[in-house]
């Protein structure tokens, strides 16, 4: 009897032991969770709110537009989502693209004449201090003012240039800005 007793206690306790703590860690991260999802998510959403008041200043609100997203040839570049003014002065545009250092998302004013009003940067994975070049605000004011893009790779673009040593970051937001100007266009502008 010694000896079942004995291995419960080196060999079964132990796993209890450990199952129990791994039940509660488990609950206390759910419980956490569910607490602080519903704030990020309000966070996020607010955020990307007063970005897009930045990016286009005349607007009074937006509302999401229903509108089919648009896709570059290579898929990896495309619209996650299109907001309209409500009194017309424009939209703006969220692009996901691919970036050196993974997904990059871009916020893009277009007014209702299609002339491009801001380009701002919200997420991205780009090594700081050599990617991030490319996202300077001194760098993304070049779009201001364009309304159309003569190409999708930056390289080849006379419009715009591109920041030496970042060249691929500097690729994701041309595509962004790029890939939002269609958007406005395969929607016919601001409706």
């Amino acid at each position: 009897m010694e000896n079942k007793n004995s291995a419960f206690k080196e060999f079964i306790s132990p796993i209890l032991v450990l199952v129990v703590i791994c039940f509660v860690t488990t609950f206390l991260l759910a419980f956490t969770y569910g607490v602080t999802a519903p704030i990020i998510a309000e966070n996020t959403a607010k955020a990307a709110s007063e970005a897009r008041m930045e990016l286009l200043p005349d607007a009074d609100n937006f509302s999401p537009s229903d509108a089919e997203a648009y896709v570059l040839e290579d898929g990896k570049v495309y619209v996650e989502d299109c907001y309209v003014a409500d009194n017309g002065t424009g939209m703006v545009v969220t692009v996901k693209t691919n970036s050196y250092g993974g997904m990059l998302t871009a916020m893009v004013g277009i007014d209702k004449d299609g002339a491009i009003t801001g380009v701002k940067v919200t997420d991205h994975a780009d090594t700081p201090g050599v990617g991030t070049k490319a996202h300077d605000a001194g760098h993304l004011s070049q779009y201001e003012g364009l309304t159309e893009l003569t190409s999708d790779q930056v390289k080849s673009d006379s419009s715009v240039q591109h920041v030496t040593g970042a060249s691929v970051s500097s690729g994701a937001i041309h595509k962004a800005v790029y890939c939002a100007l269609a958007q406005f266009d395969a929607m016919g502008g601001v409706n």
